[in-house]
């Protein structure tokens, strides 16, 4: 794609060093390369490869021209986005020793290489270039980068789906997707193909003068043929990369000016609609042409609330080559509106480009002043809490980045999907359009239940599942004791209570989420039912006192309220059960004073549980002094000294019995 933001993008010098252009020039080894030469440094790659590969089919005796020529052939095609004619010319010139007199032959190299996935030899050349002289913070970088691209590309760990758009990509340039309509389903992007205005030939890129094409989206999701956006937009010059407002009625769009060959300055344009086609189209003028008539503006996107547009340009006052910029917009018009730059948390030092404010109040856009798979990757800056304020970027996985070029993403309002531009492998044109989709994730709940004595599966118990969201869902277990909740019904961020009841059973409870959970994941859940038997003694929580008190006693060692609670969630879940609650002492002390004691302890326990809603007549509150002991005193004397005190522990303890399942809520 064209340079200088030519049809919208200023990519083609996205992965060269500044030194390498002087270097370049500097090399120039003759009047012989002259042509070739200007050709080059205006960027009109195309015509530079030509005029290099014809100059090295000419020359016979001298190797250092002819090697010349050779490596900036395929600077020419590199930076034309052709990798794989780039790196046979590369290697013409390694061959006739430019790598003795440049270094930089071996970095490029290596960059066209990785570009084409092929990240070992990328990385030999890399080793090369710094063996060479090059300097070794760009070396080891590059090599560390490519090892990481590498293992990603082998091992992805993102769950998003990229598919190219192969009815809509062509054999030229198909970039810069933007969606628009009510329903998200129509599409804007630029295109070099057949089809574009006009018939001349644009010497950056050697096709056809970019337009913007528009295509529709039928019931069945299939995008209909591209077709020029009007002729109020589209021009013999230059028109790409397009945003439009939050209604669709207006466009904004980047246009770069040809005059007899020569690329004048990008600007901003704007059109509003009219009807079915658009309106004539007029310049912001977020530049004032009279004083700089070079600086370079595009890459339009428009805020959710159609207030702010933030845009890329070269002009005075950057961290880099081209920055991220914003205009805000006085009584609904951006015209005339003074720049400001986006801050150094966005930009860099290098080029940052294709910026798309999604409707949550995300910034996504493209750089290659960052660390990252490709020469320009992906990133984003998560949207804070007032104007323009963003989070730490982030780089996008793979396959959104890739080990090649990659920008100018474009989400569908409110989903997770879209398109983006690149050139990576196996594309059809220069550029291409690709769709993705973050697919949900998927949860099941798998849950088996069990007697607990036994073992044995429980048929016909009922799980009741109460959602965050309002939805409630009951399943009866099979012979095998096991029901699932599976097929999309359990989304991300769900949390959900479930309640387990089996007649003969005490009922149980869990709490299961999804929140947090960032693969597909089945929840798998075993509950394991007491039967009811009466007057049977269970365990619980461990309930515990001060010495001679009755009181509930919560220390850093044990919280006995929260020991309690699970006595009252056992009845919420049962409320056909009454219970005995019973206390128990050691045979410490006198056995009247035990008794009173422990029946002061039982009914601490029973007022506990009716402040928290239990009814008084489901609960009998006994105690038992030390009527009961579980260890008796006679062994406890047998015991070693150090164990005594744990017997006598065992034997002050709070337990409940079932003395009837028959309550009838309300009696």
């Amino acid at each position: 794609m064209p340079t200088n933001l030519q049809a919208s993008v200023a990519r083609l010098s996205a992965t060269v060093l500044f030194s390498l252009f002087s270097a370049a020039a500097a090399f120039a080894q003759s009047d012989m390369t002259f042509e070739a030469d200007q050709a080059f440094e205006r960027r009109g790659y195309h015509e530079a490869a030509r005029e290099y590969v014809a100059l090295y089919a000419k020359i016979k005796s001298d190797v250092a021209l002819k090697a010349y020529c050779a490596f900036q052939a395929g600077e020419s095609y590199r930076l034309h986005h052709e990798p794989e004619m780039a790196t046979e010319w590369y290697d013409k010139a390694i061959g006739l020793k430019h790598g003795d007199r440049n270094s930089m032959v071996f970095l490029v190299y290596g960059d066209a290489l990785r570009d084409q996935e092929a990240f070992d030899e990328a990385i030999e050349m890399y080793a090369r270039y710094q063996n060479a002289g090059g300097d070794s913070n760009v070396a080891e970088s590059r090599i560390e980068n490519a090892d990481l691209a590498a293992i990603m590309i082998e091992e992805p760990e993102s769950r998003y789906i990229v598919e190219p758009m192969v009815l809509l990509n062509s054999a030229s340039y198909d970039f810069c997707p933007t969606f628009t309509g009510k329903k998200q389903d129509e599409l804007v992007f630029a295109s070099s193909r057949e089809s574009a205005t006009g018939t001349d030939e644009d010497p950056i890129t050697g096709q056809a003068y970019m337009d913007l094409f528009h295509s529709d989206m039928d019931k069945k999701g299939r995008w209909s043929e591209p077709e020029p956006l009007g002729n109020t937009i589209c021009t013999v010059h230059n028109e790409g990369s397009a945003t439009f407002d939050s209604d669709s009625k207006v466009i904004y769009f980047t246009r770069c000016m040809d005059m007899d060959g020569s690329n004048l300055a990008c600007d901003i344009y704007m059109a509003k609609k009219q009807g079915v086609s658009y309106g004539a189209s007029s310049a912001l003028g977020l530049i004032n042409r009279e004083e700089n008539d070079s600086s370079q503006v595009g890459h339009p996107t428009l805020s959710p609330d159609d207030n702010i547009l933030i845009f890329a340009s070269d002009m005075p006052g950057g961290f880099g080559g081209k920055d991220l910029w914003y205009v805000e917009a006085v009584e609904g018009s951006f015209e005339g509106a003074v720049p400001q730059n986006l801050g150094a948390n966005i930009n860099t030092a290098g080029d940052d480009l294709f910026p798309h404010y999604r409707d949550n109040g995300d910034l996504y856009w493209s750089t290659n002043g960052r660390e990252g798979l490709g020469a320009l990757n992906l990133w984003k800056a998560e949207g804070r809490e007032g104007k323009l304020a963003f989070a730490e970027p982030t780089a996008l996985p793979y396959p959104l980045n890739s080990a090649s070029d990659d920008f100018a993403i474009s989400f569908r309002d409110g989903m997770e999907e879209g398109m983006f531009t690149s050139n990576r492998v196996g594309g059809k044109g220069v550029d291409d359009l690709y769709s993705f989709k973050l697919p949900p994730l998927e949860f099941c709940y798998q849950a088996y239940v069990y007697d607990y004595d036994t073992g044995m599966p429980i048929e016909g118990a009922t799980v009741t599942l109460e959602s965050n969201d309002g939805s409630s869902n009951a399943f009866t277990s099979d012979g095998e004791g096991e029901l699932s909740l599976c097929d999309g019904e359990i989304g991300e961020n769900m949390t959900f209570n479930v309640d387990v009841a089996a007649e003969g059973y005490i009922g149980t409870g869990d709490l299961v989420t999804t929140a947090g959970l960032t693969e597909s994941t089945t929840l798998a859940r075993e509950y394991l039912l007491k039967e009811i038997v009466l007057n049977k003694e269970y365990d619980m929580p461990v309930v515990l006192y001060p010495l001679g008190s009755a009181e509930l006693l919560v220390d850093e060692s044990v919280n006995s309220s929260d020991s309690l609670n699970y006595l009252v969630d056992l009845l919420e879940r049962n409320e056909n059960l009454v219970i005995q609650l019973e206390a128990h002492t050691d045979s410490r002390g006198s056995a009247s004073a035990n008794k009173k004691l422990s029946q002061d302890r039982a009914e601490t326990c029973v007022n506990y549980l009716q402040e928290k809603g239990v009814a008084a007549a489901r609960l009998v509150p006994v105690g038992y002094g030390e009527d009961a002991l579980l260890i008796s005193d006679a062994e406890i004397n047998r015991m070693a000294a150090e164990d005594r005190e744990m017997a006598h522990q065992r034997n002050r303890r709070t337990v409940f019995k079932i003395i009837r399942f028959d309550y009838k809520p309300g009696e």
